[in-house]
């Protein structure tokens, strides 16, 4: 079972997604059987991302991809410098936003921050991005980014606001796209999952929601992330372009030697 799932890496991909999601609800249903007030968007959110995350990483170990998806420590600092650049991203945010959540509530969304950040990047540029890597970059670039986006816009069904699920999916996509550019410059994923935390983070604390967002934002703010996220697209088109370049360089000098 674990080499079937190791060699076929999207039904592994519909597994996780599938299996945690059924796990999240049971766990949900359980603990409102005991205490029906408690909600998924008050209270639990936390405790669904984290058991994600969980669900993800177990996965991965048990397959022993865990290393080969970039769970490992970077190879370089300059793997996470690279990374200084895109927190304006998460500065504009906060900016915006400011941090009104009551402060005793903010452990528990940096939880679910840290559980999403886990979760997302493993199943999308993780497994998801193992499995399209032999269709080639772009295909590996854009298919994992497009469901990434896709994904975001369930929050719709979940009482959120239709107008900003729109734009997050638009920018989930661009900066999913992003993302996977990035993580193909490196053979680490850690940096990645930091940078999605910080993101989160910022989100959440100055929310006071676990990204299910019901209140209408300004038109001229949305679209201000969604060119943020096109700019971080190229600064990672870019780079990629440029590490392609100086693997080129090496390769060349060796085979002149």
């Amino acid at each position: 079972m674990r080499l079937f799932f190791y060699r076929h890496a999207l039904v592994l991909f519909l597994v996780v997604m599938f299996g945690r999601g059924i796990l999240g609800m049971l766990t949900v249903k359980g603990i409102q059987l005991v205490n029906p007030e408690l909600s998924v968007q008050k209270d639990l959110g936390w405790l669904v991302m984290l058991l994600y995350a969980v669900c993800a990483c177990l996965a991965v170990k048990w397959v022993r991809i865990d290393k080969e998806i970039g769970l490992i420590k970077p190879t370089s600092s300059k793997d996470w410098f690279v990374w200084l650049p895109v927190l304006i991203i998460p500065l504009t945010l906060g900016f915006y936003l400011g941090f009104d959540t009551t402060w005793g509530h903010v452990p528990l969304l940096l939880i679910a921050a840290l559980g999403v950040a886990i979760n997302e990047e493993i199943v999308f540029r993780g497994i998801l991005l193992r499995a399209m890597l032999p269709f080639g970059k772009a295909v590996a670039i854009i298919i994992p980014s497009l469901l990434f986006g896709a994904a975001h816009l369930g929050n719709i069904f979940v009482g959120g606001d239709v107008t900003f699920a729109l734009f997050q999916f638009a920018w989930a996509f661009i900066g999913g796209m992003a993302i996977t550019a990035m993580r193909l410059q490196s053979k680490s994923l850690l940096p990645a999952i930091g940078f999605h935390f910080i993101l989160d983070a910022v989100e959440y604390a100055a929310t006071g929601e676990y990204g299910v967002h019901s209140i209408h934002y300004s038109l001229g703010w949305l679209l201000i992330f969604v060119l943020l996220n096109l700019a971080f697209f190229v600064y990672a088109l870019f780079g990629l372009k440029l590490k392609r370049k100086g693997v080129s360089v090496v390769k060349n000098t060796i085979n002149a030697n």
